[in-house]
């Protein structure tokens, strides 16, 4: 509020003027003031509610995070339990992929071996069926430089007197079964002797 002391020389109506234009700015303070104390109460309150749901929500965002961290754990406990089952998994893996490889080194060394015997074997089955036809041949051979004959029927043996003879009721076809039929009795022979059944 301002006061302005006027000389006394002044008439009463010019004083009176000035009070009342001195009262109509108080008024207007007063009246400012009165606005501005109602603006900074509704800002209060404003700031109030504003405060209240900010704290609602500081409040919402605490629980929130204590749920993601309870999550978080949980979730950690849950990757650390699939990483050692991992951890177990790669290693069974590993052990058998090792057993699968020594299984096939295995069963690669057997067949190997199974192939050197059949091998061998095969060699020796050779060799012993070139022994049994050099025997037959050299049985046919000492036949026909005895003269002998070889009947399968009754097993007897006939001397005959010289290479060309035969007997009236044999013909030259049965003398040739004959033969043929004491050449198998000859290698059946051999082949029951033999250590080894072909």
């Amino acid at each position: 509020m301002i006061l302005i002391f006027l000389p006394q020389k002044w008439p009463n109506y010019l004083c009176l003027d000035i009070c009342f234009l001195q009262l109509q700015a108080a008024e207007n303070e007063k009246v400012r003031w009165e606005l501005e104390k109602t603006q900074l109460q509704q800002n209060i309150e404003e700031n109030k509610e504003r405060m209240l749901k900010l704290e609602s929500y500081w409040i919402e965002a605490q629980t929130l995070c204590h749920t993601v961290n309870e999550h978080l754990k949980e979730t950690q406990s849950q990757y650390q339990a699939l990483e050692k089952k991992y951890n177990k998994a790669k290693k069974l893996i590993k052990d058998f992929q090792q057993k699968e490889l020594d299984f096939i080194k295995r069963q690669e060394a057997e067949r190997k071996k199974i192939e050197d015997l059949e091998k061998a074997h095969l060699v020796e089955v050779q060799g012993l069926q070139v022994r049994i036809r050099d025997l037959e041949a050299e049985v046919f051979r000492l036949l026909k430089q005895n003269g002998t004959q070889v009947n399968n029927n009754n097993n007897i043996f006939e001397r005959r007197t010289s290479l060309g003879e035969v007997s009236k009721g044999d013909t030259m076809e049965n003398l040739d079964g004959k033969q043929t039929s004491c050449q198998d009795g000859l290698s059946q022979g051999l082949f029951n002797k033999l250590p080894y059944k072909l």
